[in-house]
This record gives C-alpha cells, sequence and structure tokens, in this order.
C-alpha cells in the first residue's frame, strides 16, 4: 500500500512539475465493483463487489479525498460509499449522460482529490472530457477493477496525464 501511495506521489510530483500553471487535481475514475446478478436494472453489488468497495478504502486510505461523485445507481453509490464514509465526505450525485458538467462541477470545486464512480459505458466519457491528449473506448461489460489515476490540469486540460491502475 505504501508503495502504491509513493508511485502516486511522485507521478503526481511530475505532473505538478510539469504543469506551470498550477497543481493538477488527482481524479480516481473508476468503473462499479461487480453487481449481482439479480435485482433487475438497479441491482447491488455482488458479495465480490462489495469486498472490492471495502478494499478501495483501504487501498487508498493514506489519501484525503475532498470529493466523492457516483451515478445515481446502487452499484455506483456502493462502490464508493465506503471510501466517502471514511473521509467524512457525501457521495455526490451526477447524471451520466452529461459527462461535460461532471467535469465543469470538478474544474470550478476546491477540490484536490475527487473519486468518480461510473459504468463501463459511461466512464471513457469522463475521461476522454478530462483527458483531452489520449481517448479511450468504454470498458468490456467484464472489466471490473481498473482504476484511472488522472492529474487533471483544469487550466490546461491537454496538459493533464494519467496511470491506469489494475487492483
Amino acid at each position: 500500500m505504501k508503495k502504491l501511495f509513493l508511485l502516486l506521489l511522485l507521478f503526481g510530483l511530475s505532473a505538478t512539475m510539469l504543469s506551470a500553471q498550477g497543481k493538477p487535481v488527482v481524479i480516481l475514475l473508476m468503473r462499479h465493483a461487480e453487481k449481482a446478478t439479480t435485482g433487475g436494472a438497479d441491482p447491488d453489488l455482488s458479495e465480490k463487489g462489495k469486498g472490492f468497495a471495502a478494499m478501495l478504502s483501504t487501498h487508498f486510505a493514506e489519501l484525503k479525498v475532498d470529493e466523492v461523485y457516483s451515478t445515481n445507481y446502487k452499484r455506483t453509490i456502493q462502490t464508493v460509499t465506503p471510501l466517502a464514509v471514511k473521509n467524512g465526505v457525501e457521495v455526490k450525485v451526477y447524471d451520466a449522460g452529461k459527462s461535460a458538467e461532471l467535469v465543469k462541477r470538478i474544474a470550478d470545486s476546491q477540490a484536490q482529490i475527487v473519486v468518480v464512480s461510473g459504468h463501463s459505458n459511461t466512464i471513457n466519457l469522463v475521461f476522454n472530457e478530462l483527458v483531452k491528449s489520449t481517448q479511450i473506448q468504454a470498458l468490456s461489460d467484464e472489466e471490473y477493477g481498473k482504476v484511472f489515476v488522472i492529474y487533471y490540469n483544469k487550466a490546461n486540460p491537454a496538459n493533464s496525464a494519467f496511470v491506469k491502475l489494475s487492483l
């Protein structure tokens, strides 16, 4: 865990030095954890998914998260709730179809560390709004456990950087 924190810190410092216009916002962008096979269009997390959500809270325990965003589905909210609770912040709901509005909310805030939970076919839209120099496709339905750590440069999004973690 300490190695991950040091990696994030070093990468963040590098991104900061590259950005003469200010400190980038660190954004942890992820797809929701594994969902249950029952529950209709809005299922809860599966037991494996609940374990992943708990692990996130432990894995990123050394980060002081300022804001947490999620779409208005049980699985996305449940994925980030343990991390939000650990940091004493509420989960703010955003519209998955309006990624530009979410990015504007992040850019307008004073938050330095932000967590965003979305879906396989929506986190790429948020990513592409944040990181102008690189574009990604939607994740497959089977892809869980990917976290994009984005160093978002508010003044010049083209200078934003990222690393993709598989947890």
